[in-house]
């Protein structure tokens, strides 16, 4: 099981815990460790235009721009990369949405890692358990 704890953040609504599991992610020799938001909600992973710049990603001829809305119903576009992703020692090959915008936080989302684990969500003692 791999434990990640919940992180206390300020909003408009207070202080609030967010799920925040710190990864790795990888692409050929470059890796970089980062923060990314666990949400339930959210069909892929996804990383602002820049972080992906840095990973070394680019537009090839092959990639098709697609548009990926969320809950306030307005769409960004992103293509669909692989990456690796590191969760403590377990290594994922995920499909990431590099999304072509700076406005979007670091997200975890359920496609390629979700169907690897039974995730928990505690709130209550402030966690993130990944189970497999």
């Amino acid at each position: 099981m791999i434990r990640q704890r919940f992180r206390e953040e300020k909003s408009s609504l207070g202080i609030v815990l967010r799920p925040v599991a710190e990864v790795i992610l990888e692409r050929d020799s470059f890796a970089v460790e980062t923060p990314m938001y666990v949400d339930s909600g959210a069909d892929v992973s996804m990383i602002p235009f820049r972080f992906g710049r840095a990973l070394g990603f680019k537009q090839e001829k092959e990639d098709t721009i697609q548009e990926i809305k969320g809950v306030s119903g307005a769409g960004v576009p992103y293509i669909l990369k692989e990456v690796t992703l590191v969760l403590n020692s377990r290594r994922l090959k995920i499909r990431i949405a590099w999304v072509l915008l700076e406005e979007v936080p670091m997200l975890m989302g359920r496609m390629d890692i979700f169907d690897k684990f039974r995730v928990v969500f505690d709130e209550r003692n402030a966690w993130i358990d990944f189970e497999e």
